[in-house]
């Protein structure tokens, strides 16, 4: 399978069957993050490893937000009516915690930003492909309570939280949405060619 089918491959799953990822695959995906590019190969990824019923636990407590019936309509598997609430874990049996060690990153001397926001994305999305190359579901997730995160995991002080990867198999009645995610915009609506203006 070359890039773009795995890139097609990937679709965004919020419905997992509770069968557990094989700790071979959860390695491939692991060394797929371990050979990321990063600035000046600082390697600041910091990640945890959750798949354990404890540790899952803890992402549904700080994944938890108010009811939002926009939410509802485009995920209805995060809707807790029991709880009144809109809970963003849809049963993954593995979920990556993608931090960076703000200690580790490479400082851009001209603006002073560090790198390690992007460091950790790019490794994120690695991981993400690979595990589509696999044959797993996973969905990004930015939305949650990173302090609660933080408290919750234990997790040091110079760990910056930045998103994690829900990972599994799809449940077999998963069906993607089409609201989101299955759509393109053409290339000449995102993409240009910088052309001099002739003088």
């Amino acid at each position: 399978m070359d890039f773009m089918e795995i890139s097609k491959k990937r679709v965004t799953v919020r419905k997992f069957a509770q069968t557990p990822v094989e700790k071979e695959k959860i390695q491939k995906i692991l060394e797929a993050g371990r050979w990321s590019p990063t600035a000046v190969n600082g390697q600041p990824q910091r990640i945890l490893v959750l798949n354990t019923p404890e540790s899952l636990e803890k992402v549904r407590e700080f994944c938890s937000f108010g009811y939002d019936q926009k939410y509802v309509d485009l995920a209805e598997e995060c809707n807790d009516k029991s709880q009144g609430k809109l809970n963003f874990y849809y049963g993954a049996p593995l979920v990556l915690f993608v931090t960076y060690d703000k200690t580790a990153c490479w400082t851009n001397p001209h603006s002073g930003e560090s790198s390690g926001q992007t460091d950790a994305t790019i490794v994120a999305t690695h991981m993400m492909l690979e595990a589509a190359s696999l044959d797993l579901g996973t969905v990004w997730i930015s939305y949650f309570d990173k302090d609660k995160a933080r408290e919750l995991l234990c997790l040091p002080e110079n760990w910056q939280p930045v998103c994690m990867l829900y990972i599994g198999y799809p449940a077999v009645d998963f069906v993607p949405n089409t609201k989101l995610g299955c759509q393109r915009k053409p290339l000449e609506e995102t993409c240009f060619f910088h052309e001099v203006p002739v003088q």
